[in-house]
């Protein structure tokens, strides 16, 4: 007779019970360990154990950036909210009593018996937090020198204009006079898009 669901699921709260505090794990990335016990199980045979699991108060679930991941419930276990970058995934538990007295005053004014709250926080991690900023200051810089050489090319045709008034003609100095405008145009550009990645 094959392996019941029975099985799966106590493989599933064996290899949970020996996490790490803090460690989360996807419902693939719980296959993939239960897999290397030697027993061959299918996803949904995956979900189907969680579910069961979560409805025993075994494990619970958050959402983060890498999607559904599955964490133990031990009965030592406090209540604990997350933080969870919503970039490489990190997941951060913490307690605060001010965060769970706001989920009791917020059910007690709704009318709502309190019985637990959990917060999972999304944000940027400091180590997502400095790679992004570093990236935005790469295009920063990208740009200031895209400003500098319209700028440049200004300078030239200023001076184009100001040759073509000395000698007296109008037509060369028309023609220069709407590269300016088109120069100015992407000096104007750059400095929107320098602009809008310091917001």
């Amino acid at each position: 007779m094959p392996r019941s669901r029975r099985t799966t699921r106590e493989a599933i709260k064996d290899l949970m019970d020996t996490l790490p505090k803090g460690v989360h794990l996807s419902a693939q990335e719980l296959r993939d360990r239960v897999g290397e016990g030697g027993e061959n199980v299918s996803l949904s045979t995956i979900y189907r154990a969680l579910e069961r699991l979560q409805e025993d108060g075994d494990v619970r679930s958050i959402l983060s950036a890498r999607g559904q991941l599955w964490e133990p419930v031990g009965h030592d276990d406090e209540p604990h909210d997350h933080l969870i970058c919503t970039s490489c995934g990190l997941t951060i538990e913490f307690s605060d009593a001010l965060v769970s007295g706001f989920g009791k005053t917020v059910a007690s004014r709704k009318g709502y018996v309190y019985h637990e709250s959990r917060f999972d926080i999304f944000g940027l991690c400091s180590k997502c937090r400095g790679q992004r900023k570093a990236i935005q200051n790469d295009a920063i810089r990208e740009i200031l020198e895209s400003a500098a050489e319209a700028l440049d090319e200004s300078r030239r045709i200023l001076d184009d204009c100001l040759a073509d008034l000395e000698e007296g003609s109008t037509a060369p100095m028309k023609k220069s006079l709407r590269r300016l405008r088109a120069a100015a145009c992407d000096l104007v550009e750059s400095v929107d898009e320098a602009s809008d990645l310091l917001d």
